[in-house]
């Protein structure tokens, strides 16, 4: 017994570090962390009982001491892989919502475990034991290994049928820990002497506890206040398993012209008092920072909302004392009722966050229906769709055709990034390019439509096809990240493609961000060999000067400014004299937007140099593209 008792002294004493690290941080007792708990109770009294029933054994106890520390060994043994299918199930389901017939799958075999252990006195069905022939094992011993794997099997085949909705880590620790225990187990049934099965159990727990740990919620000391990202968390839990919820949200509506008049340090001092007196009032895990002048309130006991509103706003709208300053807030409170309120998860998050940055000072308790949010909420939506198109290759380029009015053939085309949403249909990039600029995103897009065209072109015989290079758009955001021209150069050289075959379009507006930076990354472009394009000219107010200073090849006339030259003679002879300007810098110049023949005419009688529109071809796929080029270019 000497080797399991060294084992289960290093389980015990790793089990008693763990404890302590529990109890040293502040946690969440949501129904995972509970059940984690017990989980690490159990398996800690698995070493403790193994060395009991040793010693009772080796110092010749009495035999219903030895087989009470045996039937409790066994239980604690199968305990400890029951919780750990209850504790993954915990990530995807609440215990309130499950059904009785569940239940009863979930707890039969641990109740027919113990009901055999605890008949094993009378009817030795897992094991008997007496002084002259020792232990000796029953018919059914086999089940207090069976039982603990087929809970293993369970919990793996529950992971990957749950797999979309478990984080990818977690998938991992489970994969780990099931690995562990189910080898352990094996040894054990052909090796019963090599007792590892302890020492293992606390190696687990202590993956576990640091998968929690690595995913635990940040939690203010003072106020009891956590992270906004675990309401997210949370809600999304409750709305997968249909559970009614409601959310008390409250702001200090003033808090900008409190921080004017009472400086800042005391004002968000005030606010974390707020945060405070909310924060103490509910269980951990309850209460969310918003932002510094929002807080959240999760509240299940929907039927209590408004009166537990009206409460809270009485008692936070008295003044507050703070640094011998007597501060009156203006507090605004509403509620969002899951689903009453709202459909999807997504339009809670964004009623949330319309809550928390619109333009009210004054406050109130207001109805979350009386607000204007069908524009942030469809935000939200197509930013979901943005992620979702990332992930799942929703994004596709089209291909503009752009014509050489002096050759009469089409010498290139401009890629255009389009988005179509399974949920949401197809979606304008006039509607989905701001917000992919506001929560940058974009640079993902312009990865993807800079590799796509790279891949056109190291594809397709250019020379062939008649085409000099595709053009493609920068967004502002691209241009001034810090590593823009080796993430450019890098996508080009995986292609293996001349950089003449790409030109480069940055608006007309974009330098006006950080012209420093955007001048130097557009002189590094030049000297690499692409060309450049000024797109959107005369939409803002034009910088000659920058058309001068900056090497552009190509300067685009935006699509309204090519429509009203043809609209009447003044506007004509601006447009005339404009291209003239251009052409004496050596750039050429493109007509966006051209539909009708008149401009057409107009435009090759001026001398532009290409123009592009659906007079001749709308924006298409790769494929329908290229049919067009070499139909056209023949």
């Amino acid at each position: 017994m000497t080797f399991n008792f060294y084992f289960d002294v290093a389980s015990i004493i790793a089990f008693l570090v763990l404890i302590v690290m529990v109890i040293s941080t502040k946690h969440i007792m949501n129904s995972s962390f509970k059940i984690l708990c017990h989980l690490t109770v159990a398996a800690f009294l698995v070493p403790v009982f193994d060395i009991c029933r040793a010693d009772a054994v080796t110092y010749r106890f009495d035999e219903s001491v030895v087989l009470v520390f045996n039937m409790l060994f066994f239980m604690a043994h199968t305990f400890v892989t029951f919780y750990f299918l209850m504790f993954v199930m915990s990530q995807v389901e609440m215990t309130e919502v499950r059904t009785k017939v569940k239940n009863a799958l979930i707890y039969t075999p641990l109740a027919i475990c113990v009901i055999l252990i605890l008949l094993m006195p009378k009817f030795n069905t897992i094991f008997y034991y007496n002084l002259e022939e020792g232990f000796v094992r029953g018919p059914l011993y086999p089940l207090v290994n069976i039982v603990p794997a087929g809970y293993f099997i369970w919990t793996l085949i529950y992971t990957y049928r749950k797999r979309e909705l478990l984080d990818k880590s977690f998938k991992k620790m489970i994969i780990l820990v099931t690995a562990i225990n189910l080898i352990t187990i094996i040894v054990q049934i052909f090796w019963p002497n090599a007792a590892i099965r302890s020492f293992m159990l606390s190696m687990s727990a202590f993956i576990m506890y640091f998968f929690e740990e690595h995913g635990r919620a940040h939690i203010e000391d003072d106020t009891n206040l956590v992270d906004k990202d675990y309401l997210i968390e949370t809600g999304l839990k409750m709305v997968r398993n249909e559970y009614p919820f409601s959310i008390i949200l409250i702001r200090i509506a003033n808090y900008d012209a409190l921080s004017d008049t009472f400086g800042h340090n005391n004002t968000k001092a005030l606010a974390l008092n707020i945060a405070s007196h909310v924060g103490n009032q509910f269980d951990l895990g309850s209460c969310f920072r918003i932002s510094e002048s929002t807080i959240a309130i999760l509240n299940t006991e929907t039927e209590k909302t408004d009166e537990l509103t009206n409460r809270l706003y009485d008692e936070l709208s008295d003044s507050w004392e703070i640094e011998g300053l007597d501060i009156s807030c203006d507090i605004l409170m509403t509620n969002i009722e899951y689903p009453g309120d709202t459909e999807g998860f997504e339009n809670v998050v964004a009623l949330v966050r319309y809550f928390n940055n619109m333009e009210r000072s004054v406050g109130g308790v207001i109805d979350i229906k009386e607000l204007n949010i069908s524009e942030h909420i469809r935000v939200n939506l197509v930013e979901n769709a943005i992620e979702r198109g990332l992930k799942n290759n929703n994004f596709e380029v089209y291909y503009q055709p752009i014509r050489d009015l002096d050759k009469d053939t089409f010498v290139t085309a401009e890629a255009l990034v389009r988005l179509t949403d399974p949920e949401l249909g197809p979606i304008s990039p006039a509607e989905f390019i701001p917000i992919a600029e506001n929560n940058g995103t974009i640079v993902a897009i312009g990865d993807f439509v800079l590799e796509t065209v790279c891949k056109f072109v190291a594809d397709n015989d250019m020379e062939k096809l008649g085409l000099h290079y595709i053009e493609l758009n920068l967004s502002v955001i691209q241009c001034l990240q810090k590593d823009f021209i080796e993430n450019v150069e890098s996508i080009v050289k995986k292609y293996k493609i001349d950089p003449k075959y790409l030109c480069l379009e940055v608006t007309e507006t974009a330098s006006n961000y950080s012209p420093a930076v955007f001048t130097k990354n557009l002189e590094a472009l030049g000297e690499r060999g692409y060309s450049l394009a000024l797109d959107d000219f005369g939409t803002g107010y034009a910088n000659i000067e920058r058309m001068v200073t900056s090497d552009f090849r190509i300067v685009k006339f935006d699509k309204e400014m090519t429509q009203y030259s043809t609209s009447e003679e003044r506007l004509q002879n601006v447009f005339a004299k404009l291209q003239n300007v251009i052409h004496s810098m050596d750039s050429m110049v493109v007509a966006e937007g051209v539909e009708t023949k008149e401009q057409y005419d107009y435009l090759k009688k001026i001398g532009c140099d290409y123009i592009q529109g659906y007079y001749f071809s709308k924006p298409v796929p790769q494929e329908e593209f290229v049919e067009f080029i070499r139909d056209n270019n023949a």
